[in-house]
């Protein structure tokens, strides 16, 4: 009985964080991020402010949940398959990202496009919390960091990423174009590789 409890607990929580992000992301899209306030984001989600700030500290953390959660993802699947390349790791990645609830994808979106300085600002959060990631992508590419091939490389395959994560939210994913992307990051790897 105690399993069921923290169970529903658990599902609870998780229901008042989504209601918290989605009525903040439709606030910075129709308001942008400056003209919506906790308070504003708390009545939408039918929330007490307390409990917003509980959830998130700030309307930043909110703003950059959604990319948050993708680098947690991330991370998470590299720690829990070390033996894996980054190649591999990203595979893996991508097969839960393509299956993430359309509405916030879309609310995501839309607040991006209202607010281009937050895309940027996700980003760099993105690749910051990815720096785990570095040890596996320098093994895999076989060049040091420093090296230019490596920067040519990582933005390479961070557009990539994007670009189809983008499609797939949008059109929804096949095992088609995962495989093709998956192909397309193993070619891309050895076109940089140190020979």
């Amino acid at each position: 009985m105690v399993v069921q409890t923290s169970s529903l607990r658990e599902r609870s929580k998780a229901k008042r964080r989504v209601a918290i992000q989605r009525a903040a992301l439709r606030l910075f899209a129709e308001r942008g991020y400056d003209g919506a306030t906790i308070a504003e984001i708390a009545e939408e989600a039918e929330l007490a402010p307390r409990t917003v700030t509980l959830y998130f500290p700030s309307k930043i953390d909110i703003a950059m949940s959604t990319s948050s959660d993708m680098a947690a993802r991330l991370t998470a699947t590299y720690q829990a398959h070390p033996e894996l390349s980054f190649t591999e790791v990203m595979d893996r990645w991508l097969i839960g990202e393509e299956s993430l609830d359309p509405e916030l994808v879309l609310l995501t979106t839309a607040m991006f496009d209202a607010n281009p300085a937050l895309r940027a600002v996700s980003t760099s959060h993105f690749a910051e919390a990815t720096t785990d990631l570095a040890p596996a992508f320098l093994a895999e590419l076989g060049r040091p960091a420093e090296h230019p091939m490596t920067k040519v490389a990582g933005g390479a395959i961070a557009g990539a990423i994007t670009e189809y994560l983008t499609y797939a939210w949008s059109h929804g994913a096949t095992t088609d174009t995962h495989q093709e992307l998956v192909r397309y990051l193993h070619a891309l790897m050895a076109a940089a590789k140190a020979t």
